[in-house]
């Protein structure tokens, strides 16, 4: 019989020592979630810690820019000079700066008639229902088969079919550079 009771205390103390240890465990989960989430208020990103000779390469990349900037500026104050020193011209760099190239010209010129013809686009706008969808598509698939059944039956692809594709594909990219231009 003591030998039971033994048992039976010796389990009891494993028992209660299994749940101090499950209630410590959840009471330090809830301490680290209560850390975490004061960490979260204080700052929202982690800290990063840069050693010492990343600080240190930091300071060097920061102070050969600024040298180049310094090297650059002199360069340029010293084209100005010569420059000016011209007897007949003077400095015409600024002027040439504030008038606008050719190019830039041409290019404002094209991308206002892209601009025109995207809201001439836009100002139609195609919502199809779902029948007008598929009709569409089918259409589109009608045109594709009789293209093929075209080429097909075509005496020039029958004979030559290499060339009547390269032949196809220059055209195509000749229409698709010219709609670029």
């Amino acid at each position: 019989m003591a030998k039971t009771k033994k048992n039976i205390r010796a389990k009891a103390k494993t028992a209660v020592g299994a749940a101090k240890q499950k209630t410590q465990d959840v009471q330090a989960k809830l301490r680290k979630s209560e850390r975490q989430e004061q960490l979260l208020h204080k700052t929202l990103t982690p800290k990063k810690t840069t050693t010492k000779r990343e600080k240190s390469e930091a300071k060097h990349k920061k102070l050969i820019k600024r040298f180049v900037e310094m090297k650059k500026e002199r360069k340029e104050e010293n084209a100005r000079k010569n420059r000016e020193k011209a007897k007949v011209i003077g400095d015409l760099k600024p002027l040439r700066d504030a008038l606008p190239s050719l190019q830039g010209i041409y290019n404002l010129v094209k991308t206002q008639k892209k601009n025109e013809e995207e809201q001439a686009a836009l100002a139609v706008p195609e919502k199809l229902s779902t029948k007008a969808k598929i009709k569409k598509k089918r259409e589109e698939y009608v045109k594709k088969v009789q293209s093929f059944e075209k080429l097909i039956k075509d005496k020039n692809f029958k004979k030559n079919p290499r060339e009547v594709i390269a032949n196809h594909m220059s055209n195509k990219y000749q229409t698709m550079e010219e709609d670029e231009d």
